[in-house]
């Protein structure tokens, strides 16, 4: 890309800046994120305009002074040069409005516009964090919606368990006693029947010995 030659690298920023080459590489990077473009060479090194210049006073001031975090310094600055150089149709009116401004103080510039951006973006972010709040709570509320319902279907099953469970058992009961009710009555009749037929061995025996008694008897 062209590098105009008022065009400085990062360590003369810093020092015009009164800060280090990585906090400058640090808040480009941030810069960048937000859709801000530096001018660079073929390998990739950044170089600096007047315009850049202001851009990176405004964020170190958001950041030392106002004691704004990184990204929202970064999107309060951005936003504050979108708003600055929204009439204006090409860079290069807007390095020559710089030029003729440099003498300007950079802290009545920053009390122009990057308070109420700074504001403003708070107000956005403020609003972010409420809508995810909200939608926390509905989360949480859906949550206890659907451990409510999983204990009473927790809750169902178990009756239809121990329901299961007592008929199963009744069941097995009716079972046992069938089953050692036909056992006795079985027993029983085979003891009735044991009985007849000894009843029956016994009137056997009895004629024959009778038979047997006359038989001698006559016999004689």
């Amino acid at each position: 890309m062209d590098i105009k030659q008022d065009a400085i690298n990062a360590e003369e920023m810093a020092k015009r800046l009164n800060t280090t080459s990585s906090n400058i590489r640090k808040w480009c990077i941030e810069l960048e994120k937000h859709g801000y473009k530096f001018v660079k060479d073929n390998r990739k090194k950044r170089y600096y305009s007047v315009t850049d210049q202001t851009l990176l006073s405004n964020l170190k001031y958001a950041i030392q002074e106002k004691k704004l975090p990184l990204e929202i310094a970064s999107m309060a600055v951005i936003k504050g040069f979108d708003r600055n150089h929204s009439s204006s149709s090409t860079q290069e009116e807007h390095l020559f409005n710089e030029e003729n401004n440099r003498e300007l103080n950079v802290p009545q510039e920053h009390e122009n516009y990057t308070k109420d951006v700074v504001l403003d973006t708070l107000k956005q972010q403020q609003s972010a964090n409420n809508k995810l709040l909200e939608m926390l709570d509905h989360y949480k509320n859906a949550l206890k919606i659907s451990e409510r319902r999983r204990q009473t279907e927790q809750e169902q099953t178990s009756k239809q368990l121990k329901e299961l469970e007592e008929r199963l058992a009744e069941r097995i009961s009716q079972q046992i006693n069938n089953r050692d009710k036909e056992m006795m009555d079985y027993i029983r009749q085979s003891q009735r029947q044991n009985q007849q037929q000894l009843l029956e061995i016994v009137a056997t025996k009895e004629k024959e010995q009778q038979k047997s008694f006359f038989a001698r008897l006559f016999g004689k």
